[in-house]
């Protein structure tokens, strides 16, 4: 669930619509989306992040005109007893199809929506009824229930027939949307790892935590957020949040770039080998 969609992309510089610039009235409000598409769009939304760089007030009142000109899309949903957002914002104003999709993303993962920003609450039923369930017969796609009741009607099946075939859609659907939910799930009640979302969201303020270590004379701030985004997203596809703990990224990030610094000062002639040839070795997993 990437949170920061770009109209246009560049490397070192932000190009921003003018739409944005000029139709939000609040210069809170056009710094924040202007801080936003300087990231990279790989880049996970998270409040906290910017309510301790910039204040919760301002940011408040920034999101507020950037939702009202529907520039920004929160998605408020519950997954078990815990209440989770998501964030989508762009510099070129939502329509009510993109929404849509980003209300089939999270309905897909079998989380039940609660909340949405307000110039899009009137989707959440349409969205919540395009979830597509299919029998095993390949030929019969049913849209919605309303839709299986209308196909009940036009089929020569029995009633009892067609009740059976009903229930078997719903066990597929509830079986296809429990696989789903197994790559979202919450581990940290069983074995105290997090799913990949919230694996991400930690692992990037756990490096980001060290750069005043590691960064300074080694790579300047573009250089480290583009090697953060690189690194995160290696992680992410070698699924290393089924192998650290919640409580160990802290210390994973940091064995992680303290090794890469040392292949950087190696190369740069900063630092040598040790006498086994080995970079030096951080237990991470003790710290």
């Amino acid at each position: 669930m990437n949170g920061i969609i770009k109209r246009r992309k560049t490397t070192d510089y932000a190009q921003i619509h003018n739409g944005a610039l000029q139709q939000l009235e609040d210069v809170r409000s056009i710094g924040l989306i202007a801080h936003l598409m300087s990231l990279p769009d790989t880049w996970v939304i998270s409040k906290m992040q910017l309510y301790s760089k910039f204040g919760r007030g301002p940011i408040t009142n920034a999101i507020k005109e950037l939702e009202a000109k529907k520039y920004w899309v929160t998605i408020q949903y519950r997954d078990g007893k815990k209440t989770l957002y998501y964030y989508n914002v762009s510099d070129v104003a939502f329509d009510d199809s993109e929404v849509l999709n980003m209300i089939a993303e999270v309905n897909q993962g079998g989380f039940k929506i609660i909340a949405i920003s307000e110039s899009f609450t009137h989707l959440i039923s349409i969205g919540e009824n395009q979830q597509f369930k299919k029998t095993d017969n390949p030929e019969i796609v049913v849209s919605s229930i309303v839709d299986f009741e209308q196909f009940k009607i036009n089929c020569s099946n029995s009633t009892v027939e067609n009740e059976h075939l009903l229930n078997k859609v719903l066990e597929t659907n509830k079986e296809k949307q429990n696989k789903e939910k197994e790559t979202f799930v919450n581990l940290q009640g069983i074995n105290n790892f997090l799913n990949p979302i919230q694996f991400k969201i930690s692992l990037i303020d756990a490096c980001n935590s060290c750069y005043s270590e590691f960064a300074p004379s080694r790579w300047s701030k573009q250089q480290w957020l583009t090697l953060i985004e690189t690194f995160v997203n290696e992680k992410i596809e070698d699924e290393a949040y089924i192998r650290v703990p919640a409580d160990k990224i802290k210390s994973y990030a940091y064995a992680s770039l303290k090794n890469i610094a040392h292949k950087v000062d190696l190369k740069n002639g900063k630092t040598h080998l040790s006498s086994t040839g080995e970079i030096p070795y951080y237990d991470w997993l003790n710290q």
